[in-house]
């Protein structure tokens, strides 16, 4: 099986130019389709201005990462990587990227990870974007009984056997989980 981690990072707000292919970079992926990020003419930057100074595009002010994890390997496979500007709902932003890159692996298996195809995890930080998008994906509907994980998982009390379609379960990193109960201990 696989596990799908992802994070968030904060970028530097700028435009950048990829010389090799004459391209702009670093506009929110959301709104990037808006305009044509190659340079033709002196024109056609000067319309990629005007649209940034506008704000109709935007500028990405945090990278968000998806990577794909072999269950006993230890590569990364990098699946996403996506700058967002955070205008909008952030949490159906995240919800969407998880969706396409969820369905682009069960399309598009690598060599190196089409052994172990069966998604069986989401692993999320303590990030409140993610947490939201990770429960309405992810926390949906009971472990089945005929589930392999369902051997596995029934004789540990108090473990949240929901799964998202195919099974796949939301993994937190438990370092905020633990943070967020000292937290509240010590009030």
């Amino acid at each position: 099986g696989v596990s799908f981690m992802i994070d968030k990072m904060a970028l530097e707000e700028m435009v950048i130019h990829f010389g090799k292919y004459n391209m702009i970079g670093g506009l929110c992926w959301k709104h990037s389709n808006l305009i044509d990020p190659v340079l033709c003419t002196y024109n056609s930057a000067v319309r990629i201005a005007y649209k940034i100074h506008n704000q109709e595009v935007h500028l990405g002010k945090e990278v968000t990462v998806i990577g794909v994890a072999c269950f006993g390997k230890d590569d990364l496979y990098p699946m996403l990587v996506a700058p967002t500007c955070k205008t909008h709902l952030p949490w159906m932003e995240m919800q969407l990227a998880v969706l396409q890159v969820i369905g682009y692996s069960s399309r598009n298996h690598s060599p190196q990870i089409h052994y172990y195809s069966l998604h069986y995890s989401f692993a999320m930080d303590g990030d409140a974007t993610c947490c939201a998008a990770g429960h309405r994906l992810f926390i949906k509907k009971p472990l089945t009984s005929d589930s392999l994980l369902f051997a596995t998982l029934s004789d540990m009390p108090s473990l949240n056997t929901l799964t998202g379609d195919n099974k796949v379960t939301l993994d937190s990193d438990f370092k905020h989980i633990f943070k967020h109960m000292c937290f509240f201990c010590f009030w």
